[in-house]
């Protein structure tokens, strides 16, 4: 598989939990953190960016998710629960494994170069975020690697 680059540095494990309550006050009392991690809860009233999408396997999904961010350089946790029944990578998980690790992130560069090359590989993308400022996809690898893919790219706000 060619251009790999950007491909060996773990920015990001994302953790999927069926009680985020429970496992922020756990993560606080274990972890020396500069900052106590809270939960986030979803705005119900939220309206996505013009250009934002969510899709699952090609069909357009809107999943809730509390999550929670647990700070721990250079790398950080992001702990989830599905907050509603809509299907999600998350809610997957939790369903087939129960709790754990789901995903581990990369920040990468040239974000449809690297699907194109996920895919041909034999990784298909299964869920891709477009949130206008940054964007991010899972890939199936759970069965080869015993964890998801996740490539992020982010873009300037401007």
């Amino acid at each position: 598989m060619e251009n790999k680059k950007g491909r060996d540095r773990i920015v990001k494990i994302g953790i999927v939990v069926d009680n985020i309550e429970e496992a922020a006050k756990h993560y606080n009392a274990i972890f020396d953190l500069k900052e106590e991690a809270v939960v986030r809860y979803p705005d119900p009233n939220k309206v996505p960016m013009a250009g934002a999408y969510k899709k699952m396997r090609g069909e357009t999904v809107n999943p809730k998710l509390k999550s929670l961010i647990v700070n721990l350089e250079p790398i950080y946790l992001e702990v989830l629960e599905p907050a509603d029944d809509e299907p999600s990578p998350w809610r997957e998980y939790l369903e087939k494994y129960g709790p754990g690790v789901c995903f581990i992130s990369f920040y990468i560069d040239g974000f449809e170069e690297q699907i194109d090359l996920m895919e041909k590989g034999g990784y298909p993308m299964s869920f891709v975020e477009e949130k206008v400022f940054e964007r991010y996809a899972y890939f199936d690898t759970q069965d080869k690697l015993g964890v998801t893919v996740e490539f992020k790219e982010r873009r300037s706000r401007e």
